[in-house]
């Protein structure tokens, strides 16, 4: 496929940020956001240049997504969602050649938008080994599957168009067997639902995915395996979720931490002498947020990089705890930083609006896995392993 010429990626980057930031994404789902980023190219960062695509790793992943963090989280978040999955399809082996190439080609050539599919109601996370609900039902004659379940939280789901979606072999197999499928969303049988009143992130579209029987073609498997074996895909697709979650909740905390110090300047009390941001006490505050998210982008830069130049897959997967730390420093630094900039702002930062919004959209980031408590028992563990 011959690439179309196209700007650089930076400045993509600022044509898709300048687009998002005129458009001033709130708590309601605007197909205007998805549509701008597609306009700018930025849905291609990924792709393999190959294919037509800029090629980009995590390095570039954490510039792009903290970029639209601090202009919208929920924006960042959906737009995450499809970087992860292209990002990990291109430097994962586990992905059939066939099957890739298909996904890029949407991509690059119909615009296509992807997630995963992973969550669904009463099963758990699937980072703790929830097993899926959606059967899957195999059709030896011909290979294809048949779908049937839900699952939730499918971020930017009215602007998708393929689903990675993972699925229970119907059988009699104990354990049991998972696969996960791409499946078009044009397909029949397909209901993309409504999603839910959440605290944050209510711009992301995080609906429920349903499938009634929906045939998927032999063509469309990922991969098949038991429960309880290794994901053949590896460290990769938990390296591109990590550092994709971490950069979006980074780039919250940075627009915060920048719209109030705006704020603060421009605030003048009293006789109008002095700026808000002149008071020891509101210095203190800013401080304290940007220490906590300077300190989490030179985590997140730093294994990013790392990852980028790690030489094998052996070496990637070394890096592991270190994308799990980059993740919950991220969230965290964020909810610091966020709560900072709503304790300067006082009444002003407490009504609707770009401070408030951040507030909630940061905590969002708490649910995404790793979870701190999955994390830090197992900083906790190795730690008693290197020493027992």
């Amino acid at each position: 496929m011959t690439a179309p010429h196209r700007v650089s990626l930076g400045d993509r980057l600022a044509a898709a940020c300048a687009a998002v930031e005129a458009l001033a994404p709130a708590d309601t789902f605007d197909p205007a956001v998805p549509a701008a980023i597609v306009a700018s190219g930025m849905h291609l960062a990924a792709v393999p240049p190959e294919l037509g695509g800029d090629g980009a790793g995590l390095t570039e992943a954490v510039r792009i997504l903290t970029a639209l963090g601090a202009i919208d989280g929920a924006t960042a978040l959906g737009f995450a969602m499809h970087l992860h999955v292209t990002g990990a399809a291109a430097q994962s082996e586990a992905w059939p050649p066939v099957l890739r190439e298909r996904l890029f080609r949407a991509v690059v050539g119909d615009a296509a938008l992807v997630n995963a599919a992973s969550t669904e109601d009463g099963g758990g996370s699937p980072a703790r080994g929830a097993i899926p609900g959606t059967i899957a039902t195999l059709d030896d004659a011909t290979g294809a599957w048949r779908l049937t379940g839900e699952k939730t939280w499918t971020t930017w789901l009215p602007a998708l168009r393929y689903a990675l979606v993972s699925a229970r072999v119907d059988g009699p197999a104990d354990p049991p067997e998972v696969v996960n499928l791409l499946v078009d969303l044009e397909s029949p049988g397909v209901e993309r639902r409504a999603g839910f009143e959440a605290m944050g992130m209510r711009g992301s579209a995080s609906g429920r995915l349903g499938l009634t029987d929906v045939l998927v073609p032999a063509g469309a498997l990922l991969l098949r395996r038991g429960v309880r074996d290794p994901d053949p895909r590896g460290p990769v697709p938990g390296a591109w979720f990590a550092i994709s979650i971490a950069s979006v909740y980074l780039g919250v905390g940075e627009g915060a931490r920048e719209a109030v110090a705006r704020w603060a300047l421009d605030r003048r009390p009293g006789d109008g002498s002095t700026a808000v941001a002149d008071l020891p006490t509101i210095q203190l505050r800013l401080g304290r947020a940007d220490a906590a998210l300077r300190s989490a982008r030179i985590v997140v830069e730093d294994v990013a990089r790392r990852w980028d130049a790690a030489p094998d897959l052996a070496a990637r997967r070394a890096l592991e705890a270190d994308l799990t730390l980059a993740k919950v420093t991220a969230t965290n630094a964020a909810v610091v930083a966020t709560d900072e900039a709503l304790r300067i702002a006082g009444g002003p930062g407490f009504l609707a609006g770009r401070l408030e919004r951040a507030f909630r959209d940061a905590r969002a980031g708490l649910i995404n896995p790793p979870l701190d408590d999955v994390a830090l028992t197992g900083f906790g563990r190795s730690v008693v392993a290197r020493h027992r």
